[in-house]
């Protein structure tokens, strides 16, 4: 039997899923010393991926002096070019961390006693790269529209 939902986006729903779950048991089984380190860690990285993609849209509205009216970088400026470059190459890493590695990592840490402590800094990591993937939602339509093409 053939299924009509792409491999790709089953196994981000499944993540999806993994992850909503995860923030559920990291809160309920939160560490009684936590680590101010280890929390860093975790909301770290949907953090930068934030503040990559709003200076993104702040450059290219600044630069072009309105949003682009075609998909591409046709007539950008080369500092944008490198921005919007730099973003692309980081989400593109976190989404592919968080779509493949993180349920491996959460369920390993879920599973094994002496690592079940992390599941709280893998629900934190999760939970913040859903908080920064709802903000980027809140971009200006026609950055959006660039932003996904």
């Amino acid at each position: 039997m053939q299924s009509s939902v792409s491999p790709i986006v089953f196994f981000a729903a499944l993540t999806g899923i993994l992850a909503l779950v995860a923030i559920a048991v990291g809160v309920r089984t939160r560490p009684a010393k936590m680590s101010g380190l280890g929390l860093a860690a975790a909301l770290l990285p949907a953090l930068l991926m934030l503040v990559l993609f709003y200076s993104l849209a702040f450059h290219m509205h600044r630069s072009l002096g309105s949003w682009p009216n075609s998909i591409g970088e046709r007539g950008f400026p080369a500092a944008l070019i490198a921005h919007g470059s730099v973003a692309l190459h980081y989400f593109g890493g976190l989404l592919l961390t968080s779509i493949f590695a993180w349920p491996v990592a959460f369920v390993v840490c879920a599973l094994s006693p002496k690592w079940r402590i992390y599941v709280y800094y893998l629900g934190m990591y999760a939970l913040a790269c859903l908080v920064c993937f709802g903000a980027m939602l809140l971009a200006p339509a026609q950055f959006l529209n660039w932003w996904w093409d």
